[in-house]
């Protein structure tokens, strides 16, 4: 089998099309077409089928999603080896929720190109349960999420990078300063529920027997920020590193002791083809976070980055 054609499937099967796999690899998109219709034919069954506007993998190739991975992985390592050279190389993909994206991970990638300018770092946004799905599928190698609900299970890994304190935040004119009072009387702009950080949030208002006035949920913490800088109501919200939507002004109040947080880490398969790259995640962040200049930067854009 042409490992060409493999990266092609999945290549179609992220993006959902074929332009999409076409952009991607830099070829036109009847080249994607062609590669796709010699890997059926060599495997003797259809692989993609249509599912509204998008392309989607028929049963069989989501079946062959994850060996289809490990073997681009292996030849890209098997590469690496043959060539001799000493020097850290080859693609990882990784995944990232919003916040991450805006806030560590630049400064993480650019650690990581100072230290290894010869390895390719490819990101993919979502949600940490869609991208906790994508790693153990085999789709991405790790990701920077929420710290799952339930503990790992044999084979999974989640490593604490950082701890972001929950706090109250209202319109920059609000007098009260007292954060279970305006929980309970102002309208309430929630994170939404479906999210990691979301159930946090809420199992914390549970626990303290609070009743909120529901008006908006939202999954988008950037998007939280500014509709209670516009005035609509309070949220409870991590406190992230990392910029605010532009011309947002909030104010900021701590919660009661002891103050909930949303821990964020890297979650991966404990045992994958890449994951010596994998490894080399961990310590960069640290080496980022502790770096004197970060961590004021980090302290003083939000989030404890250097608690774990």
């Amino acid at each position: 089998m042409d490992t060409v054609f493999a990266e092609t499937l999945l290549a179609v099967v992220e993006t959902g099309s074929i332009a999409g796999a076409s952009r991607k690899m830099g070829i036109s998109p009847g080249a994607v077409a062609l590669r796709i219709k010699a890997l059926e034919s060599e495997v003797g069954v259809p692989l993609l089928g249509r599912a509204g506007n998008r392309v989607a993998p028929t049963a069989a190739a989501s079946r062959l999603i994850t060996p289809l991975s490990d073997i681009v992985a292996r030849t890209a390592d098997l590469r690496h080896l043959a060539s001799g050279r000493g020097t850290v190389e080859g693609e990882l993909r990784v995944g990232a929720i919003a916040t991450a994206s805006v806030g560590m991970l630049p400064r993480l990638l650019g650690a990581l190109r100072r230290s290894h300018p010869a390895l390719d770092l490819f990101i993919v946004p979502g949600t940490s349960s869609e991208l906790c799905e994508q790693v153990l599928d085999g789709v991405i190698d790790a990701a920077i999420v929420v710290e799952p609900p339930m503990p790992p299970r044999k084979g999974e890994v989640f490593a604490p990078w950082v701890d972001e304190p929950l706090v109250l935040i209202g319109p920059s004119d609000m007098a009260d300063d007292d954060p279970l009072v305006l929980i309970e009387r102002e309208p309430f702009i929630r994170y939404d529920r479906r999210n990691w950080g979301g159930r946090i949030v809420d199992r914390w208002l549970k626990a303290n027997g609070l009743r909120v006035h529901d008006r908006i949920e939202l999954d988008a913490l950037d998007g939280i920020v500014a509709m209670v800088s516009a005035g609509l109501g309070v949220s409870i919200i991590p406190d992230w590193a990392g910029p605010r939507p532009s011309g947002a002004v909030v104010k900021t109040v701590k919660l009661p002791e002891p103050t909930p947080v949303r821990c964020v880490g890297l979650f991966h398969r404990r045992v994958s083809s890449r994951q010596d790259l994998v490894a080399l995640l961990t310590p960069a962040f640290r080496q980022m976070a502790g770096t004197p200049d970060n961590a004021k930067a980090m302290a003083a854009a939000g989030g404890d980055m250097l608690r774990r």
